[in-house]
């Protein structure tokens, strides 16, 4: 991706800041505010998943009716590491892959069952490579069981059949197949300290102003007591600093804006596909959409038959 601002060339760059199986923390510098929506946006609505776009229920006799436990069985998270190899009803000449899952519980017992993603069970597929597309499990944290994502509690003679059908879609189409449970970004602050000025106010004073903000962005040196930024991956712009120099008339002392070219990226995964792999897919599909729009541009005008002489980028 390439962005453009007062005419200078610029090139986006991502650092990876830290990195586990559920959460992804990035920075993105050198590109502009509407690139990195353009990026949020396209993970959350864009990047494919696949989810459950079918039931049939045959047989329901739980407290919950049969929309409720359809609509259920769609916000399962499904494991999509193969999503990319699949084609949805709305891409190719509609050849497209289904996987089929089925569960059937007859509660024989005196105490309250509880009916879990755990009990769907995966038909086989004339496709191998879809067999690992199974429910998301909440219990995957290292020192817990298996608990599985309850669907409905049943009592004794309750029963609950039904056939699902899973399909690959995006986030814009239905929110069951997001593959972030959030993305968010937020701007790097600059922040600009008048030291002289600061000095001029006691020790309580400086104390009182770096307890103001509850995110301890601002501190007290221990040896020169002088007031310093000492964590500004914390600040959050709360406004709270900025309400406490305004009640002591000093509100220049301390100058915060926002970065304009630096962000910090988190992406939270609902299980479904590894968060580095949202956030790869993601810069494909805004790739893609921009060769799509330049292929696009070097085609003839269809009134006057003359070339689009734009350039991108």
């Amino acid at each position: 991706m390439v962005s453009t601002q007062a005419g200078r060339q610029r090139h986006p760059k991502v650092r990876i800041l830290s990195l586990d199986r559920e959460t992804c923390t990035f920075e993105l510098t050198d590109t502009d505010p509407d690139i990195a929506n353009a990026l949020r946006r396209v993970m959350i609505a864009e990047v494919p998943t696949v989810a459950i776009d079918l039931v049939e229920i045959e047989v329901n006799t739980t407290v919950l009716n049969d929309e409720f436990i359809a609509h259920r069985l769609g916000l399962i998270p499904l494991v999509s590491h193969v999503v990319e190899s699949m084609q949805s009803p709305f891409e190719g000449d509609g050849d497209f892959q289904e996987i089929n899952f089925h569960l059937d519980v007859h509660c024989v017992s005196d105490d309250t069952q509880n009916i879990t993603s755990q009990d769907l069970r995966q038909e086989q597929s004339q496709d191998a490579s879809l067999d690992s597309i199974r429910p998301v499990d909440d219990g995957d944290s290292p020192g817990e069981g298996q608990k599985g994502i309850l669907i409905v509690k049943m009592r004794k003679g309750q029963e609950l059949k039904l056939k699902a059908i899973a399909r690959k879609g995006i986030g814009k189409d239905h929110a069951k197949w997001s593959p972030v449970a959030t993305a968010r970004f937020k701007y790097v602050p600059e922040i600009t300290l008048d030291q002289q000025g600061l000095e001029d106010l006691s020790e309580i004073q400086k104390i009182e102003l770096a307890d103001s903000d509850p995110t301890k962005t601002f501190g007290l040196h221990p040896t020169t007591r002088k007031f310093f930024v000492q964590n500004i991956d914390l600040f959050n712009y709360n406004g709270e600093i900025q309400d406490k120099l305004q009640d002591m008339g000093r509100p220049n002392l301390v100058k915060i804006r926002q970065k304009q070219d630096h962000f910090i990226f988190t992406v939270e995964s609902t299980g479904a596909l590894h968060p580095e792999d949202i956030v790869r897919q993601s810069i494909q599909v805004i790739t893609q959409k921009l060769h799509t729009l330049s292929s696009s541009l070097e085609e003839p005008d269809p009134v006057t038959g003359l070339p689009i002489d734009i350039t991108l980028g």
